[in-house]
């Protein structure tokens, strides 16, 4: 018994050392501004070594998101490296970090891929945490058990997002423990440590094994990994009208109302529609709640079944419409679903603008939302009703003025508000991009005439316009007038 205790003991040392910390130098993009950077912060977190003969670390991607310096420092040393970001996903909250300085994997004692395990731990099974938290420069070991497991939207947007698997753990995880393993008895790691619950000592989130491997299959292939989605919203059918109502078996739970298809969706492609009913995905069947079998008396939603899932794959899905049973077969296609408001930084929102005759025009996106209102609840109900809108077209954006720089060409609109630019010269404003071609094409008229939401209106002497334009960009220390995006394909002249 003693042997075997020592034993343990020496593998687990030896797993420690593939634990190291992360340092980072980061500036985040200024969305009210976005010409700019925000100032740079400095934060830490861990990481383990996933792959030794490439010289590869995993870690949180919010551990490494918008870094301008990454260093990794092992176990029992004082020295940093650098390190490079390979790949990246904000979904699955997880990046692949590459050392290349010989020192950091040859020095002794020789460093070793801590192995990844794809199995869900059972509940009750006991797990270690390893990593860097706050408080202290020296490793830190927290033991607990795997108290739940569920889906959860790693990028905690509060419009929501895909869903993937997640193991609930009572192991203390705090900041800085973010990217470090979490490891079953053997060893091996089941997860990586991601987040807690605030203000809760003990109760923090881990990212399954299955999810870490559907990232690094995705980097294997060149592909940086994105989370599929169904392009519906599910109600529950748990009254019994409703269920009368659409034609339902009596005393079935069986099938989940489809209340909204993305019309750029899988789904909508396929021939779902709203009012259909969603009785089951590859012969897996939805309970009224759309949750479904898991494993012993588990339940999980529904979208377990298509996050894992990766563009191009297909499968079967049962609907219930107009009193007959139907199946159609579903091609999942680039992911995620456009939305109308892109929300997270990194995976849909890029930080744009164009600014014409002092006015600054962006599309709208949650993050520039949270940068302007900082809670979703402040921000004015038509912005915020559009949060849960679907593209009707690929290009389709809102287009929302963000500010004005004071100057007297918008003399006596200083101080307008947010909100959605309709039309500019009579024609209906349908993105940024279009925006600013329309600016550039021109034409005779005297004035630029924006509308806007609310029956508000913007009118600015054309000929002023275009005289000052250079000077308010360099007055408020602005390069260019417009983000790079748009700047792609540059028409031939340019009145900008």
């Amino acid at each position: 018994m003693a042997a075997s205790s020592s034993s343990r003991h020496q593998e687990l040392v030896s797993v420690r050392r593939s634990v190291v910390k992360v340092f980072v130098r980061s500036s985040q993009p200024n969305w009210t501004s976005p010409w700019q950077q925000r100032p740079q912060r400095s934060g830490t977190g861990s990481g383990f070594c996933i792959n030794t003969s490439r010289r590869q670390v995993l870690t949180n991607a919010h551990v490494v998101g918008d870094a301008v310096m990454v260093r990794v420092r092992r176990y029992g040393h004082a020295a940093r490296y650098p390190a490079k970001v390979l790949c990246i996903s904000h979904q699955v909250d997880l990046a692949l970090l590459e050392v290349p300085a010989d020192a950091f994997w040859e020095a002794p004692p020789a460093l070793s891929s801590i192995e990844l395990s794809e199995e869900v731990p059972n509940l009750d099974s006991d797990v270690l945490t390893v990593g860097y938290p706050m408080g202290g420069e020296n490793i830190c070991v927290t033991r607990g058990v795997v108290s739940r497991i569920d889906l959860m939207d790693y990028t905690f947007s509060p419009a929501g997002g895909e869903r993937q698997l997640v193991m609930q753990v009572d192991a203390a995880i705090n900041p800085g423990n973010s990217g470090g393993p979490v490891l079953d008895a053997t060893g091996k790691a089941v997860g990586v440590a991601f987040t807690k619950i605030q203000n809760s000592a003990n109760i923090g989130y881990v990212i399954p094994g299955s999810v870490v491997r559907f990232f690094l299959r995705g980097v294997a292939t060149c592909r940086s990994p994105r989370l599929c989605d169904l392009g519906v919203r599910l109600q529950n059918t748990r009254s019994v009208a409703l269920r009368q109502h659409r034609g339902l078996e009596p005393g079935s739970e069986t099938g989940a109302l489809v209340s909204d298809v993305a019309p750029l969706s899988a789904a909508a492609a396929a021939g779902v529609k709203a009012g259909d009913i969603l009785l089951a995905i590859d012969d897996v069947p939805l309970a009224e709640d759309g949750s479904i079998p898991f494993r012993d008396a588990e339940r999980i939603g529904y979208d377990f079944l298509v996050s894992r899932r990766v563009v191009g794959d297909s499968f079967r899905v049962t609907l219930w419409r107009s009193d007959e049973e139907k199946e159609v077969e579903l091609q999942l296609s680039a992911s995620p679903v456009p939305r109308l408001v892109p929300r997270k930084a990194g995976v849909d929102a890029v930080p744009s603008y164009l600014v014409l005759g002092g006015l600054v025009f962006v599309p709208l996106s949650l993050p520039w939302l949270l940068a302007r209102y900082s809670e979703v609840r402040k921000v004015p109900a038509d912005l915020q009703a559009k949060l849960f809108d679907h593209k009707e077209h690929p290009e389709e954006e809102v287009v929302v003025l963000s500010k004005v720089l004071a100057a007297e060409v918008n003399y006596g609109y200083e101080d307008f508000p947010s909100c959605q630019l309709l039309t500019f010269n009579g024609m209906k404003v349908q993105s940024l991009r279009q925006l600013r071609q329309m600016a550039m094409a021109g034409s005779e008229e005297r004035f630029l005439r924006f509308v806007m939401s609310f029956h508000l209106e913007i009118v600015l002497d054309a000929e002023l316009c275009w005289e000052t334009h250079a000077n308010i960009l360099d007055q408020y220390g602005i390069k260019e007038d417009s983000s790079p995006d748009l700047r792609d394909a540059e028409p031939p002249a340019s009145r900008l």
